[in-house]
């Protein structure tokens, strides 16, 4: 393991603090879960790309042609006039 000196602004070093503290976290390890999750936002993963790259669609056709067109229970309903954005 290295280490890494930053800056960060009182605001963001206090709640990085109290988020850590929350839940039972260092702050090193809470900075850490942070960078890598933002890490694997930033950076293409190369055997998704390529699993991307070969999807064509068809097997979300062929599996949604196995979906019952029966409407839903009525406990699985959404409200009436429910905004489906």
């Amino acid at each position: 393991m290295s280490q890494l000196t930053v800056n960060l602004p009182d605001e963001l070093q206090e709640k990085a603090r109290e988020v850590a503290a929350s839940k039972n976290l260092s702050l090193d390890a809470l900075v850490a879960m942070a960078l890598a999750q933002s890490l694997s936002r930033l950076i293409k993963d190369p055997y998704l790309e390529e699993r991307a790259r070969g999807a064509t669609g068809k097997g979300l056709g062929e599996f949604m042609a196995q979906v019952p067109a029966d409407q839903p229970p009525e406990e699985d309903r959404l409200p009436e006039g429910y905004n489906r954005k």
